[in-house]
Order: C-alpha cells, then sequence, then structure tokens
C-alpha cells in the first residue's frame, strides 16, 4: 500500500526578536519595539490580521534605517502569511536594502526565502467558495479545487464542531503543479516527500497540497485536504502550542468527518502495522517524530507514527469524551506544556497515559488483518494522471513470477481474450495472494466475461483493505452500471473521483447518471471537466 495521504505539520521557524537586540545591541524600551515584537508574538500564533495591524503601525512610526528594516520585516512576513505574494516581495527588498550598522542580520536569510519563494511560485488561477481561496496553476487542477470546494466547506462545519474553532478569514489552498514548486513552497525536500510520501502540508497560514495528477493513480486528496485543514485549526486554537506528535494525531483523527460521522483511526492497515509493531516491540518514539513525520527514516514509519498519534487521540477521546480533546487545546493554550496539559484534562502524566493508551489497544486484540502488507513511498508521474497501459503499475508486483503472469494477464486482457487473462492473473495471486493489483485486475476480467459474482466476491473484501486503491472502485462502478445498481455506482465513481478526479470514464458515468436522473446542474458539471480533460488531452497529442 502506497503511503499516500499522508499531511504533515512543519513548525513555523519562530523569527528572530525584531528589535536591535536581535543584533547585538540593547533594545530601547519603546513603542516600536514592543509593537514590533508583540507582531511577532502574533505571527508565532497564527494571529496573523493582528500582526499585519501592528506592521502598518510599525512602519508609520519607523525613523532610523534600523527601525524601518524591522518594520519592513514584519510586514513581509504578514504579507507572505496572508498569500499576497507580490507585497511579500517587495517589503523583503526593502528590508534588505535596510542598512543594519552596516551587517546583515540573522533573520534577513527568511527575507531572501520569501524573495526567491515568490519568484518559483506558480502563476495561479481562484475558485472561491464562502470560507476558502483554493488556488491552482495547471488547468486540469481546476478540477480539484471545484470538487476541492465542498469537502472544504464541510471539514469546516464538522471539524469545526469537534474542535470548537471556526478561523474568520478565508483559508488560502494552495494546489501544486509539479515537485519543485510544491518543496521550494514548503521547504520540504524532495527526496523525504517521494520516500515518504508526504503531498501536503499545513504552513506559512495556508494549505500546501501536491496536485494528484502526478501521481500515476492519484492519491486521497479530499481527506488530505481535510487533513491539513484540521491542522490549521489546532495552529488557532492552541495559538501554535501543540507538538508535532499531537498535532498529526488529531488530524489522522479527523481527517474523516467531512465524509464520515464516525471517527476511526484502525482502519485494517493501520491495526495490521500496530499489531505488527507492537509485537515485535518497534514503535516509532515520540522523540524522534518531531520535528516532522515527514522527515521519518521510511514510508512505513512515517504511516506507523500516524497510527500511534491517531490512536493516542482516539483513546483520549472514548476515555474523556469530545470536551477531553477541546479541553486538552484549551489547556496547551495556557500551559504551553503538552505534558502539563493532558495532566490537566487526564489527571494522569504523561507515561501514565502512554502505558493506559498502550493498554487500550492490548485491549482491542490486534491482528494482522493484512498479512504481508506493503508499505512504500510515492512514484512522481510525469503522465500527469494520464490513463496508460497499466504496465507501469507492475513495478510495484516484488515476486517475478506473479510479475511475468500478470503481465500476460495484461496482453491477453488488451485482446479481448478475458478467460485466458483470468487464468493467468489467478497464477500470479498464487505467487503473490495479498496484492491488491493482481485481484482487481482479475475482477475486471472475470466481470468482462460475465462471471460478475465472482468478481464482487474477490472485490468486496478489497475494499475495506484497501479504500485508497482508485481501480478498485472503478472496477465496482463499472459492476453496478451493468446491475442497475445507479446508487452504488454513484457512489463508487465519487470515491474514484475523491482519489483521481483525472480519469474521463468516471465522469462520462457520473454524467450519464445525472442526467438519466434530471440532475441538470450536476450534469453540468461533469460535462464541463469532461471538456476540460479533453482540451488537455489534445494540447498533449
Amino acid at each position: 500500500m502506497n503511503s499516500t495521504g499522508i499531511a504533515v505539520r512543519i513548525i513555523v521557524p519562530l523569527l528572530l526578536l525584531i528589535s536591535s537586540a536581535a543584533y547585538g545591541a540593547p533594545a530601547q524600551e519603546n513603542d516600536l519595539t514592543r509593537l514590533l515584537q508583540d507582531g511577532e508574538t502574533d505571527i508565532r500564533k497564527w494571529n496573523i490580521s493582528g500582526a499585519s495591524g501592528k506592521a502598518d503601525t510599525a512602519i508609520g512610526l519607523a525613523e532610523t534605517d534600523e527601525e524601518k528594516h524591522d518594520a519592513y520585516y514584519l510586514k513581509a512576513v504578514t504579507e507572505y502569511y496572508r498569500g499576497n505574494y507580490g507585497a511579500a516581495r517587495e517589503y523583503a527588498e526593502k528590508a534588505l536594502k535596510a542598512v543594519r550598522s552596516g551587517e546583515k542580520g540573522e533573520g534577513d536569510g527568511f527575507m531572501e526565502f520569501i524573495q526567491n519563494s515568490v519568484l518559483k511560485k506558480p502563476a495561479f488561477n481562484e475558485v472561491k467558495s464562502e470560507h476558502f481561496t483554493i488556488r491552482y496553476a495547471n488547468p486540469k487542477d481546476y478540477i480539484i479545487a471545484e470538487y476541492g470546494k465542498d469537502v472544504l466547506e464541510k471539514s469546516r462545519f464538522e471539524i469545526g464542531l469537534d474542535l470548537e474553532e471556526y478561523p474568520g478569514d478565508p483559508v488560502i489552498v494552495e494546489i501544486y503543479p509539479d515537485l519543485e514548486s510544491f518543496t521550494a513552497a514548503s521547504t520540504l525536500p524532495p527526496e523525504n516527500v517521494e520516500k515518504t510520501g508526504v503531498v501536503g502540508i499545513c504552513k506559512f497560514n495556508r494549505i500546501m497540497i501536491l496536485s494528484p495528477r502526478l501521481l500515476p493513480k492519484g492519491y486521497s486528496w479530499s481527506d488530505t485536504l481535510a487533513h491539513e485543514y484540521t491542522h490549521y485549526l489546532i495552529f488557532l486554537k492552541s495559538e501554535n502550542t501543540v507538538p508535532v506528535w499531537l498535532h498529526e494525531g488529531i488530524a489522522k483523527f479527523e481527517e474523516s468527518r467531512w465524509r464520515e460521522e464516525k471517527r476511526n483511526v484502525l482502519s485494517p492497515f493501520y491495526e495490521t502495522i500496530l499489531a505488527q509493531a507492537l509485537e515485535k516491540d518497534e514503535l516509532v518514539p515520540i522523540e524522534k517524530m518531531h520535528p516532522s513525520l515527514a522527515l521519518l527514516d521510511s514510508a512505513r514509519e512515517a504511516q506507523l507514527a500516524f497510527a500511534q498519534a491517531g490512536t493516542s487521540v482516539g483513546f483520549l477521546v472514548d476515555r474523556w469524551g469530545n470536551e477531553g480533546l477541546v479541553g486538552l487545546l484549551d489547556a496547551m493554550k495556557e500551559r504551553d506544556d503538552y505534558k502539563a496539559a493532558l495532566a490537566d484534562v487526564t489527571g494522569l502524566d504523561f507515561d501514565a497515559f502512554y502505558g493506559s493508551w498502550k493498554k487500550y489497544l492490548a485491549g482491542k486484540n490486534l491482528t494482522e488483518k493484512i498479512p504481508g502488507v506493503k508499505v512504500k513511498g510515492i512514484r512522481i508521474s510525469n503522465t500527469e494522471g494520464q490513463k496508460g497501459d497499466g504496465s507501469e503499475d507492475l513495478v510495484d508486483i516484488d515476486n517475478g513470477k506473479a510479475r511475468g503472469h500478470t503481465r500476460l494477464g495484461d496482453l491477453l486482457s488488451t485482446r479481448g481474450r478475458l478467460r485466458g487473462a483470468s487464468y493467468e492473473y489467478e497464477k500470479a495471486l498464487g505467487f503473490d495472494p495479498g496484492s491488491p493489483l493482481i485481484s482487481t485486475r482479475l475482477a475486471s476480467a472475470l466481470h468482462g466475461s460475465g462471471e460478475t459474482d465472482r468478481a464482487l466476491g474477490i472485490l468486496d473484501p478489497l475494499i475495506e483493505f484497501y479504500p485508497e486503491n482508485v481501480d478498485i472502485h472503478l472496477v465496482l462502478g463499472r459492476i453496478y452500471i451493468g446491475q442497475g445498481n445507479v446508487r452504488k455506482a454513484e457512489e463508487s465513481y465519487l470515491a474514484a473521483v475523491s482519489i483521481n478526479p483525472f480519469d474521463p470514464e468516471v465522469h462520462t458515468a457520473l454524467a450519464a447518471i445525472y442526467e438519466k436522473e434530471g440532475r441538470t446542474e450536476e450534469a453540468e458539471k461533469e460535462r464541463k471537466v469532461l471538456d476540460i480533460l479533453t482540451q488537455k488531452d489534445e494540447k498533449h497529442e
């Protein structure tokens, strides 16, 4: 299973004290010094509106070059956090040009980052909903922006209820068209993105995700948006006092709330890797989760960290209710000490809480639901989500004989010899019995040759184990359409959209369903998506 859908939170680097004290000179306790320091505090707490007002006032008060430098610095940071990139670059340049007693300040490195980051920004377009501004650069990513509006607004309502927090200002969401621009904006090393499967981050007062076009089969971008939005709420509610492990635990716990009432981290996948880690005493130490899960050693370790953090929050809510979760965030804001805050809410010191969580897991009798589960990083593809002939998937089959039979099955399938293809896929499964890739191909061939019941028998358990596998949803959609089960077909195709919305088959099917049911507005939306996909495809031909 690819470790896609991972979303991470990186601690925003604290700004240096914006005063002459940062450069070795004694600070003057005047209104401007206090104003600048208060503005820096606002930035750290993600009170960007407050910092912006202070920056404007500081610029009006600044008289010396040193004071102007500090005021421009604060203004550049606030504009960058507000997503006003042109203004951020302008004020960063002013700060860098200001005289600092003949020497460059350490904080000017961030000014240089702002300048370089703005220069590398894609040319964004915008789609707006009531509470979100969604930016995209590649024309195809308009599809993500349009579908994403609904995901984000539902997340705002549902996760807002859980955490008792609603942002006052519109939240900026940016969809990056390529790995280079994503890593430049997020500051994540490219190798870590591919190694640990990082596809989203909440940083600099905004949400940033990598376009699912860049992965051969997409990824669960909808849950990733909800995950990152949860991070955003945590930053606001706690005033940036929550440690990484707890940040990630709450975000993992809440990421499916936009589509499900129940919050449950223990999917078969997470249960499997947790059971394995507990048996071998190989849990990821909490200390290792800092400063980011994106910097862990492997995709498996990152996913295990998510499982641990998510279930610890699940334990908190099961034992102390949702008010315990909200109370913990409130206590963190007051205390800025997660161990003290946890003790306030639970009455347990951290070691006792951690031990109780492990007993909580032991009481669930966790088992390896998916024997031989594979956890890999991601592959960045240059095909931009376009359908291939399936051969690019074969790299995910480790067993050589299984790969060979699958390749032969694919050749037979393309020639319409579906029974022969089924035979080869079944032989392949003999060498790699847990492969969802081979099982899905077998189910598709069986359905095509009229053995629909057998196909469903294969897919029904697979969907529980691999809900992020888009091919399973596609084959199920075809089966349900053939059976006349329109509701189940729509459900399957919408699940496919939440993973890879760039497949014309999905939107053609949804448009037909909506047209038949007289759902004109929804049908028109799907036709518009098809137009975008067709125009893009023609451009590549």
